[in-house]
């Protein structure tokens, strides 16, 4: 499943917004990103596709179950009707003639909300065009088959703060597949079930590797150990002087301790095989996923006392719960889109694999710049077929790939940016968030030394440069490129030019 388009009518800051989603004709990646001032409305953009996606979630269940409906304060003001209007393209199957065929399809469907009369409730609306199609043809295939993919869902809103991190599974505790659409949507995520799963999983992990090591046992030590020391007391007098029955006793008795001995082998490589796929399904991807963002090791469940995640960071055994607020942010996201995909992919080999949407609202927040870097580059390989829909205030994020479909937004108008792969953080402010590189007044009075330097105004370069000097770190790199400029100028001058201009 993927969202190709959005469409918003007097919705919040927005009289009427159309914005198409990668991947595009010209942008092949599944990454879109939506930069803007705070205030610009990202956040409302990815609220109407969590609004809206909450249907699908919702008639997947149910037929006649409703998602999130509009409510009246979404209404941009002075209007009296709001609507979100989403399409989707996705590859189903179709009845037709009491028959299932294949198709790749486009659906959209339209919520809409009217402002009534003081006092009264808001009246409400849905349209719909082969959205009935879709839902349906993942109840068929759930049907048919149990194990059957669903698209991950899910949208991380800017209340993601992780304060603690509960690991206790309560008695009520579910873990289907459809519980991956749990919270999924929401206006604020809650990471309690990602940790509580993870034990869950974990517990599960370390029951496969007891019980399938029996192969191991010392029950089995002891019977390997006991005929290796009767067939090494055969095979010493199998040649001593033995009549013909005695020696053809001890040949059939060692041949068949051989046939012992294979057989324990062909036990072991079969339990061997059964266990690593059960345990690379549960946890592996998880770590694996976290490890590549983070770099943390070994992560696990500690038991004693009260139950915590641990994870080793640079060689260092550590509490979650002592980790930085960017750290534990980018853990618990990563682990809980992990976690979605795994319940929603469960025949799948790498379940990391599976498809669906994911909406996260500043992905760079509480993160480092280094962390920022290459955040969508990990994000891309880490979850290969997820369609990704982002907002940033971070140039070091959206400089990190060549393909990504990049906008911006501005007094409730969108703007679709040039790619700034490459480009430095410097650059990319100034060009995309139109931030000035430094304090306005410093600029100013490099923009007067330059001008002064081209002009032979020498005396005024210099006084700008010692004064700046008294303000400026001395190793400050346009200090630095003005003083160099200013003694080119002055050896390149043959003298017979005056020594100051005229503005």
């Amino acid at each position: 499943m993927k969202v190709k388009r959005l469409q918003l009518q007097n919705y919040g800051r927005f009289e009427d917004l159309g914005i198409n989603f990668a991947p595009t004709a010209e942008k092949t990646s599944n990454v879109t990103v939506i930069v803007g001032n705070n205030g610009a409305g990202k956040s409302q953009i990815l609220q109407a596709l969590a609004t809206s996606l909450s249907w699908f979630v919702a008639r997947l269940s149910d037929d006649n179950r409703d998602g999130e409906e509009l409510t009246q304060s979404i209404i941009k003001n002075d209007n009296y009707m709001s609507s979100v209007q989403i399409i989707i393209e996705d590859l189903i199957y179709v009845e037709k003639n009491e028959k299932w065929s294949e198709k790749n399809i486009q659906a959209n469907w339209k919520i809409d909300v009217t402002r009534e009369k003081k006092l009264r409730p808001a009246t409400h609306g849905l349209n719909i065009n082969n959205f009935s199609n879709v839902t349906k043809s993942y109840i068929h295939k759930f049907n048919l088959n149990q194990e059957a993919s669903l698209p991950v869902l899910a949208y991380y809103p800017v209340e993601r703060a992780i304060r603690n991190t509960p690991v206790e599974i309560s008695d009520n505790f579910v873990n289907n597949q459809f519980t991956a659409y749990d919270d999924a949507l929401e206006k604020s995520v809650n990471f309690e079930s990602f940790f509580s799963w993870f034990r869950e999983q974990e517990d599960i992990e370390n029951e496969i590797k007891l019980k399938d090591s029996a192969y191991d046992s010392e029950d089995i030590q002891i019977k390997a150990i006991r005929i290796m020391e009767e067939m090494n007391y055969l095979h010493e007098n199998i040649n001593n002087n033995l009549n013909e029955e005695e020696h053809s006793n001890t040949q059939s008795r060692y041949q068949k301790y051989l046939l012992e001995i294979e057989d324990f082998q062909k036990i072991i490589e079969s339990k061997k095989k059964r266990l690593e796929p059960k345990l690379e399904r549960l946890l592996t991807p998880i770590r694996k996923s976290i490890n590549r963002f983070t770099g943390f090791e070994n992560i696990r469940i500690r038991r004693q006392g009260t139950p915590t995640m641990i994870v080793e960071k640079e060689g260092e055994e550590l509490d979650v719960n002592q980790l930085s607020q960017g750290e534990k942010s980018l853990l618990a996201l990563v682990g809980d889109i992990a976690r979605r995909l795994a319940l929603l992919n469960p025949s799948l080999n790498n379940p990391l694999e599976g498809e669906g949407v994911v909406m996260i609202d500043e992905v760079d927040l509480h993160l480092h710049p280094k962390w920022q870097h290459d955040l969508i580059d990990k994000l891309v390989k880490t979850f290969p077929n997820v369609q990704f829909i982002l907002t940033t205030h971070s140039p070091h994020v959206i400089s990190d790939r060549n393909d990504i479909l990049l906008y911006s937004l501005d007094d409730g108008e969108l703007f679709e940016k040039p790619n700034v792969y490459g480009e430095d953080a410097n650059t990319v402010l100034t060009k995309i968030f139109d931030v000035d590189i430094r304090d306005s007044k410093v600029e100013k009075q490099f923009t007067v030394i330059r001008r002064a330097i081209s002009k032979h105004d020498y005396m005024t370069a210099e006084s700008n440069i010692v004064e700046l000097a008294e303000k400026l770190p001395s190793d400050h790199l346009e200090l630095l490129k003005c003083r160099l400029l200013l003694a080119q100028a002055k050896l390149n001058d043959e003298g017979d030019k005056p020594s100051y201009a005229e503005d």
